[in-house]
């Protein structure tokens, strides 16, 4: 049964011996609690990004990738303490598509070559800079906000929480946590009521640093291990009383109703996942082919393809195509742009449009790209797929991975070889002989 909650904020071993999540093995585990996505947001770094999003893709679960940023008020570059003795405080970021993603990568590398200060630091300048993409939220006890607040500045909390509001507009969420002790109740009642007040959307995190209940001793090994300290030392560093694990959906909202949380703040953690294109994280690290840059001011290449697609499937037959050459043709392009290759099949049909402006002879189409409606559609082939039984899935295929081919990899060997001074058609010359 699908179950109406997503952990947000999730800690795992690429927090060093401070999550002890294992990155293969925990997404099995949201599935069975029957939650269908999960994030993961690291300790100033975004290392086990690519790892975590294959294991979650394998179990089926949707990857929501972020990062518990270190930020400071002050200038990255300073080594200094601000206001309230700080030096750095936390701050959830989670990508919402590739765009996202690499500015998270961003983030991440400049925190550590430029904000180094007991912690890899970013800064409002940062933010400025590479917020495009990302959503983030208030964090745990260890943010600013909850700091001015527990300091009893509560409107320069406000104040705060407005700043950040501005520089990520509507992708900006208050966080509020279950934990039974006093500061994060008092943190949670200010934020609460900023929530109702400004009618900021708030959701719910357990700030999973483990699994299962039964880790928590495994937990606290680590951090001791962190803090080189052992378990008979009494002031070590623990999160004492605290559970962080990795809760069912039951479970957390059992938690917030004894804490008076309202409801939105398990569902509002579904409706973030559902913002996330998580299709898109690594659709640009997919292949190696060129960029289409012949775009429209503001569109994207994923947009262009459907756009000129839909536009060509209509001129094929002079007005609105059948049902059934609409709902390949969706088909057909989800497949192209979750594997990446829609630049491939823009640059390959402006190719093929080239060449009919210069004259050029080209055949109807060879092997399995003959059964790709979105290539007849683009004129990239002269044969209608439907019409002819022929199988999109020939060529082009999720389960099998494998690179289209629309020239053999003999005639791509000669062209690379092709002397282009002087001749600026010889590919063309030569496609029109092997075609």
């Amino acid at each position: 049964m699908k179950q109406n909650f997503v952990h947000l904020h999730v800690h795992t071993e690429y927090s060093l011996l401070d999550g002890i999540n294992r990155v293969k093995t925990l997404p099995r585990y949201i599935k069975d609690l029957g939650q269908q996505a999960l994030s993961i947001t690291d300790h100033g770094n975004v290392s086990g990004s690519y790892a975590f999003y294959k294991a979650c893709r394998k179990a089926d679960i949707q990857p929501i990738i972020g990062m518990e940023a270190y930020y400071t008020v002050n200038d990255r570059t300073l080594r200094e303490v601000d206001d309230l003795e700080q030096s750095y405080y936390h701050l959830i970021l989670i990508a919402l598509n590739n765009e996202g993603l690499h500015n998270l990568y961003k983030l991440s590398s400049l925190a550590y070559t430029e904000g180094m200060y007991r912690k890899p630091r970013i800064d409002d300048a940062l933010l400025g800079e590479y917020s495009a993409g990302i959503c983030a939220t208030t964090a745990c006890l260890g943010s600013r906000i909850s700091q001015l607040i527990l300091h009893d500045k509560k409107k320069e909390a406000e104040l705060m929480l407005d700043h950040h509001r501005a520089l990520f507009s509507d992708r900006f969420l208050i966080e509020v946590q279950l934990h039974e002790m006093e500061d994060q109740q008092i943190v949670n009642k200010v934020l609460t009521e900023i929530s109702l007040r400004k009618n900021i959307p708030i959701v719910l995190t357990n700030d999973c640093h483990y699994t299962h209940e039964l880790d928590k001793e495994l937990h606290e090994i680590a951090l001791c291990m962190q803090t080189k300290t052992t378990l008979k030392n009494e002031k070590r560093f623990s999160f004492g009383d605290i559970d962080v694990h990795v809760a069912s959906h039951d479970w957390m909202w059992n938690q917030a109703q004894k804490q008076n949380l309202p409801y939105d703040s398990i569902t509002n953690t579904v409706s973030l996942a559902e913002m996330v294109d998580s299709d898109s994280y690594f659709i640009d690290r997919m292949n190696r082919y060129p960029k289409f840059k012949d775009l429209e001011e503001g569109d994207s290449v994923l947009e262009t393809i459907e756009i000129k697609a839909k536009q060509g499937l209509y001129n094929r037959f002079g007005e609105v195509p059948p049902q059934a050459y609409r709902d390949r043709l969706d088909t057909e392009l989800k497949d192209l742009k979750k594997m990446g290759f829609s630049d491939y099949m823009l640059i390959v049909s402006q190719f093929m449009n080239g060449a009919r402006e210069e004259g050029v002879l080209h055949g109807p189409g060879r092997g399995s790209v003959a059964g790709s409606l979105t290539a007849y559609a683009l004129q990239i082939t002269e044969v209608d797929p439907i019409k002819y039984g022929l199988y999109f899935h020939r060529f082009l295929n999720i389960g099998r991975g494998a690179t289209p081919l629309i020239f053999d990899k003999e005639l791509a060997k000669k062209i690379d070889e092709l002397p282009t001074e002087g001749n600026s058609h010889a590919c063309c010359d030569q496609v029109t002989s092997r075609e």
